[in-house]
């Protein structure tokens, strides 16, 4: 409900009044080519040899009815909206603000798209998400405006804005904002996605397409939707509250028992129309759609906003429940400028938004995830899966992007957050590799400095890549490098096309320091000037 006002029982919408190692080239070089010359003659030994995983890819060679296991936690629900009621925003305007988001982990942020708004509000409302490290959602206009040719300027305004800031990267695009709220019929709504999103797909043709953004869930509206959308939404998503300002709060902590209803009930509903379930995301959720910011510039006292224990349990519950479900993504409502803000308008942190922090901490730091529940997990072909990935993935990639992974030596051309193929979620990491010959050793390094549990001595990396079942052959080895700039490496592995292969590589307990970088080499042993793509997925350390 981020874009247009709507009746008086859901005013929330009113504001408030406003570390690259330094190393010597020549040294790195020297360093590089011992190590290559040393490690082509190194046999395998026990513990890391190739491991096959034949679960098909999602997006590849998949059945129809497949869908990507997803067994980790998705980052991305720990996400907020930006207000965006005028150009004063506070996330805008206040670096504290933005600095706080940054302290609260916040993952994904949904940006509304205005009427008539300057290219210059937009580009600095994309920026400020870009600044913090979060990925955006842009709730594009959709169908409650007759206007087309306005709609269209206004969200090719927008799209150019996101083009200009996140460049090829992976950026999620809504269409409309609780059309269904404001009166519009979902045939209305889908005739308008049919005739405008395509047009938006070119303007932004990395673009994750998103719908129907119901204030609420409704199976009838979705499954409309679903057998009548040309072309068929990447994602979907709705919007869940629980209770009114006026409730017990006891209702309001029930009421969060039926979002798992609702999520199931989705997924059924996809299967049984589309044949796969696509990646849900609830892109506004809080305790009370109606609790709003009166003129003495305070919330409406309802008894729970200012009740930290209520807004403790309620906040832990939600996310428990949205993480217990595995879906995508999620976005508290909001940010700040409203009446249940994370960030206060003087940057403080509110209890909703130190509660949120503590949980991220919790579930995706330290991986003391809850268990998904029954049908949160979708395995490839609708059996159980079979791969373990060590517990929680350090590296799934799920916030869309690179998550510090870069690229040296020739014949990578470039490092991206890919779609597909993916094994752990819906992302992975993909690395393009042109002009690469047998005599180049292109590798990919990940910095260690910053993780709440870096990798040890005597630990074993596990990581999952995946080769196109067409390709070249192409060989792939893991290593550490530590801080005196000393090369561990593993055995070269030759992979499998077109399925998902597990490296293994335990760090050797001998190693001068602690490892400062991983990293994966890669090569193609017989060809030259070779053009494929490789993509990782699943890495963790135990």
């Amino acid at each position: 409900m981020s874009q247009q006002p709507t009746f008086f029982n859901r005013i929330k919408r009113l504001p408030i009044p406003i570390l690259v190692l330094s190393v010597s080239l020549i040294g790195l070089l020297l360093g590089m080519s011992v190590w290559f010359i040393v490690s082509a003659t190194r046999n395998n030994t026990k513990g890391n040899e190739q491991v096959t995983v034949t679960i098909p890819a999602h997006g590849t060679t998949t059945p129809a009815k497949s869908t990507p296991v997803n067994t980790s936690v998705s980052p991305l629900i720990f996400g907020t909206n930006m207000g965006l009621f005028n150009a004063n925003d506070q996330v805008l305007t206040s670096g504290p603000t933005r600095s706080a988001l940054q302290q609260l982990h916040i993952r994904i942020v949904r940006i509304p798209t205005r009427q008539n708004f300057s290219a210059t509000v937009d580009l600095a409302a994309v920026q400020a998400i870009k600044d913090i490290g979060a990925v955006p959602l842009i709730a594009l206009r959709g169908s409650q405006d007759p206007n087309v040719a306005k709609v269209l300027a206004d969200d090719t305004r927008m799209i150019s804005a996101v083009n200009q800031v996140f460049g090829t990267s992976t950026v999620y695009y809504e269409f409309g904002n609780e059309d269904d709220l404001n009166g519009v019929p979902i045939e209305n709504y889908t005739q308008r996605w049919n005739a405008v999103v395509p047009q938006l797909k070119h303007l932004a043709p990395n673009g994750i397409f998103i719908g129907p953004v119901s204030y609420q869930y409704d199976h009838d509206n979705l499954t409309t939707f679903l057998q009548n959308a040309q072309p068929r939404p990447d994602m979907i998503s709705w919007h869940e509250y629980t209770c009114s300002l006026k409730d017990p709060a006891d209702k309001c902590l029930t009421g969060i028992d039926k979002w798992t209803d609702h999520i199931s009930d989705a997924r059924a509903s996809l299967q049984n129309t589309l044949g796969k379930v696509l990646p849900i995301l609830i892109t506004e959720w809080n305790y009370a759609p109606d609790q709003t910011i009166q003129s003495n510039g305070l919330p409406i006292d309802d008894g729970k906003y200012n009740n930290t224990q209520f807004m403790k349990s309620w906040t832990i519950k939600a996310l428990q429940t949205l993480a217990a479900n595995r879906i995508f993504a999620s976005m508290q409502y909001s940010c700040t400028n409203t009446a249940i803000p994370l960030v206060n308008n003087n940057s403080t942190i509110t209890v909703q938004g130190t509660t949120l922090q503590a949980t991220y901490e919790q579930m995706i730091i330290k991986g003391q995830q809850p268990a998904p529940l029954a049908g949160a997990i979708q395995s490839p072909s609708g059996t159980t899966a079979t791969t373990t990935t060590n517990g929680a993935s350090v590296f799934s990639f799920e916030d869309g992007t690179t998550d510090g992974w870069t690229s040296h030596g020739q014949g990578i051309a470039s490092v991206q957050n890919s779609l597909s193929p993916t094994l752990d979620g819906s992302h992975s990491l993909q690395m393009t590799l042109s002009n690469s010959s047998s005599k180049d050793f292109p590798y990919i390094t990940v910095k260690t400095s910053g993780l709440a549990h870096a990798p040890q001595m005597g630990q074993t990396i596990t990581m999952y890549l995946y080769l196109a079942s067409n390709s070249v052959i192409i060989t792939a080895k893991p290593f550490v490098v530590d801080s005196n700039y000393q090369w561990s490496m593993g055995n070269t592995q030759q992979l499998t096309p077109g399925n998902w292969t597990k490296l293994t590589y335990t760090i050797p307990t001998n190693l001068g320091k602690q490892p400062s970088q991983i990293g994966i080499q890669l090569n193609n042993p017989t060809g030259s000037n070779i053009s494929c793509s490789v993509n990782l997925d699943a890495v963790s350390w135990s």
